[in-house]
């Protein structure tokens, strides 16, 4: 047989092969043939490695010592650029009206009927142009039932129904513009469990969201809702903050929601009892919606109705607008409050003021609060001059915070003793340089509706305030000028009549919100209503590169 490792010639192949040392290490450098190297030649072997070793140690040593004489530059600081989105759809969420939370009936005074204890209900959606660019297309999808669209209505794109629960938003891009959408969902109760009037904006979904408002004291339901209009599954885990600090909550976390759908938690039947409550809802998995339905009762009368919106995420200054208070005494059954809440694991100092009509004033006794972690506190209101404010607030550690309004009526028949309450919550906000306010239902619905614009820079601002009315048509454009920490209040009557949105732009932010009102036989309602955000003034991401 020929053998496979011999050549032509007869010799071994000369293909290096593996062979092992007398000390146990593997020689590729030997070959295998039938010459071996020399003695000297292994010792010049020896020589040349020994040589080259002390030329990189050599080497090594020389880089360290230019590196102690030649130090490298100082770092720069490279602003991250302003990177343009393209335009894209426009997703909300419009919520449905309020709820009762426990039992079945929403009234116990015999002399009440049904339509007087049954929520009258209104969704008011409006597209409205850009310049040139038209109104842009949108649809409204109920979660059970089936989609519409937003109708050409004057220069505008208009759509209102009767809400009967909550629906997925979608608005098409006009050219090169993302849709400016104005959308809320108002509610008016005159009698019963859920007496009041609450109006919701349409809510663009998110990956976390802050919720500071209501309670879970006896008494008291707050109800989270989340909603998720995407197209695959979220998980979502909720923080709770009260007035004893960080709450345990087991039942608040990995709550998945299905593509399309929502999820109500009652939050009382998931935390122990507390007057003050805060969240932050985290999304995995997609983005959602979360709001509080936040109902009250004083044994049988009713002590308010309003959903908890969004707020801003904590930071070391902010603005709440939209404090239109009224007349206040002593014996009211409940007063307006500003509620802080610090998120953090230190003790925060915070600093409240009113920025009102006539410039910036000291809230009593509330020059340095100390807000522990984790907690959250009350701060009462009670026996500020009536008016239009914003609060601002300024800490040494992130906070955030929101304002509930409370309006007292008369009491009735059935506890003579006890007077209803209406309650509103705004939230904290950030400046705006365009924006929009919805006005849902004003002149049906809603008796009056005024839009406040707080600034909370020194220098003042004007302000172009552009209406839309119902039958879809731009008004005249109104300038406001907002002085320096100070707060503007401006009856929506005066842009126009029957005005359903209301569009600003600034310089310079400026914090805004529109406070709608009616008065009911046994009391003033009143809800309140953030300005939403120009999705085509935020496609301007900031990139990071690290």
């Amino acid at each position: 047989m020929t053998d496979p490792n011999a050549n032509q010639g007869g010799e071994m192949s000369s293909a290096p092969r593996d062979v092992m040392t007398s000390g146990g290490e593997v020689d590729v450098s030997r070959p295998t043939t039938g010459s071996r190297p020399t003695r000297s030649t292994r010792a010049l072997r020896r020589i040349g490695t020994t040589a080259s070793a002390v030329l990189l140690l050599a080497a090594a040593a020389g880089a360290v010592v230019a590196g102690q004489y030649y130090a490298p530059a100082d770092a720069t600081a490279v602003p991250a650029p302003l990177v343009d989105v393209p335009a894209g759809p426009v997703t909300v969420v419009c919520a449905g009206p309020p709820t009762p939370t426990s039992g079945h009936g929403m009234a116990v005074d015999p002399t009440l009927g049904q339509a007087d204890v049954t929520p009258t209900t209104r969704t008011e959606l409006l597209t409205v142009p850009r310049g040139d660019a038209p109104a842009a297309e949108a649809s409204y999808a109920p979660l059970d039932g089936a989609p519409q669209e937003l109708q050409p209505a004057g220069d505008s794109r208009v759509l209102r129904t009767d809400a009967t629960g909550s629906a997925i938003v979608r608005a098409q891009p006009a050219g090169e513009t993302s849709a400016l959408l104005a959308g809320a969902t108002l509610a008016r109760t005159t009698g019963g469990d859920l007496r009041g009037l609450s109006a919701t904006a349409c809510q663009t979904p998110a990956t976390t969201t802050w919720l500071v408002g209501g309670a879970t004291e006896p008494g008291a339901s707050a109800q989270l809702v989340l909603t998720n209009p995407g197209r695959t599954p979220a998980t979502v885990n909720v923080t709770a903050w009260t007035s004893l600090g960080v709450a345990q909550a087991p039942l608040l976390t990995g709550i998945v929601i299905a593509p399309g759908a929502q999820a109500a938690v009652l939050l009382e039947g998931a935390l122990t009892g507390d007057p003050r409550l805060a969240l932050r809802v985290d999304a995995a998995g997609g983005e959602v919606t979360a709001a509080v339905q936040d109902l009250r009762l004083n044994g049988f009368v009713p002590a308010g109705v309003d959903v908890v919106a969004p707020a801003t995420a904590p930071a070391l200054a902010l603005t709440v607008p939209g404090v239109l208070l009224g007349e206040t005494t002593l014996d009211d059954a409940a007063t307006s409050a500003v509620r802080l809440v610090n998120p953090g694991a230190e003790v925060a100092t915070a600093k409240v003021r009113l920025l009102g009509p006539d410039g910036a004033t000291e809230l009593p006794g509330a020059q340095a609060v100390a807000l522990d972690p984790g907690a959250v506190l009350d701060l009462s209101l009670a026996g500020i001059a009536p008016g239009a404010y914003a609060v601002s607030i300024q800490a040494d550690r992130p906070v955030t915070g929101a304002v509930v309004l409370a309006r007292t009526g008369t009491p009735g028949e059935l506890d003579p003793d006890v007077a209803p309450v209406d309650r509103a919550w705004t939230g904290a906000a950030e400046p705006r340089t365009t924006a929009i306010l919805p006005v849902p239902a004003l002149g049906e619905l809603v008796e009056a509706a005024t839009v406040t614009l707080s600034n909370p820079a020194a220098v003042p601002v004007d302000v172009e305030l552009v209406p839309t009315t119902r039958a879809g048509t731009r008004g005249e454009p109104v300038t406001v000028t907002v002085p320096a920490e100070a707060t503007v209040a401006t009856p929506v009557g005066d842009l126009g009549g029957a005005v359903a949105a209301v569009q600003l732009s600034a310089a310079d932010g400026v914090v805004a919100a529109v406070v709608l009102t009616v008065q009911a036989p046994d009391g003033e309602l009143i809800s309140v209503l953030p300005a939403v955000s120009d999705p085509h003034a935020e496609r301007a991401v900031r990139v990071d590169v690290r």
